[in-house]
């Protein structure tokens, strides 16, 4: 892979900055979109990026937003055969204790973001390959009580990014997607009736797995992968 920029939007969060890390220890140019100025500085001065490698938007699902993101993107004058999506949230909650604002604010990041996303790094990818990475969950193949909210955001993804994986495979891209269990990030603090953190995943062995597989050159592609805590 000649050209090494990668696109990630979601860098702040536990999965995100490990990617963000793997890719630089790989020599890959980050270019980073966020919702937190404060986290998005913290990691410009952590993997020494120039000011102009991050880009904080409060939601690119807007049409301002949208358009603002586009902008500096244009304004970049690069292409991307890499992109990431790692921006989630999560919630544990009856549907009936879950408001509609809640509802519609966790479906924006978590299933319109991927959206736009696509539509952002689709219009700037490579000429020559263009790999684009989503994070499902491992919980949407059972049915679990208070999942109800987070649980169909994650599945709308995943039948997003396997349909997509469909259209855009015959103009050179791939879209991989993964689905881990139970990773070791903030998300699972303070759950009750959860697995300890010592038997959850390793976020930077995510990462390493996910930069792995950007890399290689094999003709196989993987629409779905499982990745499971202990």
């Amino acid at each position: 892979m000649k050209n090494r920029n990668a696109l990630l939007f979601g860098a702040t969060g536990g999965i995100g900055e490990a990617i963000c890390q793997e890719l630089c220890a790989q020599d890959f140019d980050c270019y980073l979109i966020g919702r937190s100025a404060e986290k998005l500085n913290q990691l410009k001065k952590k993997f020494r990026l120039p000011p102009e490698h991050i880009f904080c938007s409060a939601s690119m699902t807007t049409p301002a937003g949208y358009i603002q993101t586009r902008k500096w993107l244009e304004s970049l004058n690069q292409t991307f055969p890499v992109a990431v999506h790692a921006a989630g949230q999560g919630m544990v909650r009856r549907a009936s204790k879950i408001s509609l604002e809640e509802w519609q604010a966790m479906m924006d990041i978590n299933l319109n973001s991927a959206f736009a996303f696509f539509k952002l790094s689709w219009e700037f990818r490579a000429d020559n390959r263009f790999e684009l990475v989503y994070f499902g969950s491992a919980s949407v193949d059972q049915v679990w009580p208070k999942n109800s909210l987070y649980g169909a955001s994650k599945a709308g993804l995943e039948m997003f990014a396997k349909s997509l994986q469909k259209e855009i495979r015959p103009d050179g891209g791939r879209v991989w997607l993964y689905k881990p269990g139970s990773v070791r990030t903030g998300f699972f603090n303070g759950l009750p009736n959860h697995i300890p953190p010592e038997k959850m995943m390793d976020p930077r062995l995510i990462a390493k797995l996910v930069v792995d597989n950007l890399q290689s050159d094999q003709a196989i592609y993987f629409p779905e992968i499982p990745i499971l805590s202990e």
